[in-house]
């Protein structure tokens, strides 16, 4: 899939001093903040174009993020059989020979570094290109940019296409894949959102409302937590709350420590959720995502993964196609302005300039202005970089109606 990230952010927020000048007058002072959202500086540094781990921003994956090459039984919220796992004719393969992985290209069976002679598919570890993939970019205005790719092999197949548009506070991501292949398959897709701001490390001043309705005594489950990971309420706060499950840090994540918290079935949910931090909110939903269970796109799970580096919300989809037919998504990202309310625990655990003194900063300042009365704080605008698999890309936008700023930025 594509790789969207190091997106700025530039708010202009009017502060009105509390008492007038000699003359009776008000004193008005803007306060312009730059932030980077989505960076690059602190997953999987330095950056490694090879290594599968080093996606960033939006990066997606077809597959469910775990090794083995298909599940057999029961998949999913919704029980499914026969699930791939986003490979295609990979059992029928020999050590040696090809098979397909979709959204990225053919690979070579048995050639990555973690493989051993059980042929166990490591969805972690980059494979040889038996055929380098191929990309075509297109970009029929300013603010949209096209990208297509396909595979064949033998009866397997794929054709995917992505279209990226840009409008004022919203980021769409238009995703289209088409069976090209003589048997129908059913795989998973998700966006990884490798979030942060400002390069900070994740831990208050961060937080998340999950589009998870169903409210019951356990909301999810941590089944790395005998291996791998460690528990989520250590480090946040999970509460359901208005039709949402809130996920609030309350202290910083360690560097080595890793989150997964896979939440439960909701038969409500479409995988919609809302991320904050660095004075802005981003909303993200999926509108073509079914409740029913027989549809092209439905939900498949919704997990929850945290490092130091990333605070990564990760709906899961299920895709099925027959030959020949085709299914399209489009995340709708919208960034608008918020206020932190941060919740501490911990202090001296913090790292010096940390995020939540930042976020206690900016608290203060809101209620400064709410108290004066000002409200008029102004909307804040999106650059975009775009770093899509082997190019990065500037997106122009002409905006009229705002006082919004745009510069470009170089590759990252």
């Amino acid at each position: 899939g594509s790789m969207i990230g190091s997106i700025q952010r530039t708010t202009r927020e009017t502060l009105i001093s509390r008492t007038p000048d000699e003359t009776g007058v008000f004193q008005k002072k803007e306060k312009v903040h730059t932030h980077e959202l989505y960076g690059t500086e602190l997953w999987r540094t330095p950056h490694n174009p090879y290594w599968p781990e080093s996606g960033v921003g939006l990066a997606s994956e077809f597959g469910v993020g775990d090794d083995g090459d298909n599940c057999v039984y029961r998949c999913g919220w919704n029980g499914v059989d026969d699930v791939t796992n986003g490979v295609l004719g990979y059992q029928e393969a020999d050590i040696g020979q090809s098979f397909l992985k979709i959204g990225v290209g053919e690979l070579i069976k048995g050639s990555c570094p973690e493989c051993d002679y059980s042929g166990i598919y490591k969805f972690n570890s980059p494979y040889q290109f038996a055929k380098e993939p191929v990309w075509t970019k297109s970009q029929p205005s300013d603010n949209v940019i096209v990208l297509e790719h396909e595979a064949r092999l033998k009866q397997y197949g794929y054709r995917l296409q992505k279209i990226i548009t840009l409008e004022d506070d919203l980021l769409s991501v238009t995703s289209t894949l088409t069976n090209l292949g003589a048997e129908a398959f059913r795989t998973v897709w998700y966006s990884h959102h490798f979030f942060d701001c400002d390069a900070e490390p994740i831990g208050p001043g961060y937080s998340l409302d999950l589009d998870l309705q169903e409210s019951r005594p356990q909301m999810y489950e941590e089944p790395g937590l005998s291996g791998w990971t460690v528990p989520l309420q250590n480090y946040a706060k999970v509460r359901q709350e208005d039709d949402v499950i809130k996920v609030s840090l309350k202290r910083f994540v360690e560097v080595g420590a890793r989150i997964k918290a896979e939440f439960l079935k909701d038969g409500h949910s479409t995988g919609g959720f809302t991320i904050k931090g660095c004075g802005t909110s981003i909303h993200e939903d999926i509108a073509q995502v079914q409740s029913d269970s027989d549809a092209a796109l439905t939900m498949y799970g919704f997990n929850l993964y945290i490092e130091a580096s990333t605070l990564s919300p990760e709906p899961q989809l299920l895709i099925q196609l027959e030959r020949g037919a085709s299914t399209s998504w489009t995340q709708r990202l919208q960034f608008g302005d918020y206020v932190e309310t941060v919740e501490l625990e911990g202090l001296a655990q913090s790292p010096a300039e940390s995020f939540h003194l930042k976020s206690i900063s900016a608290s203060m300042i809101s209620s400064r202005q709410e108290a004066t009365d000002s409200g008029d704080a102004i909307g804040g605008t999106v650059l975009l970089v775009a770093a899509i698999c082997f190019v990065a890309l500037v997106v122009r936008n002409r905006w009229s109606s705002r006082r919004n700023l745009y510069t470009r930025i170089e590759d990252c």
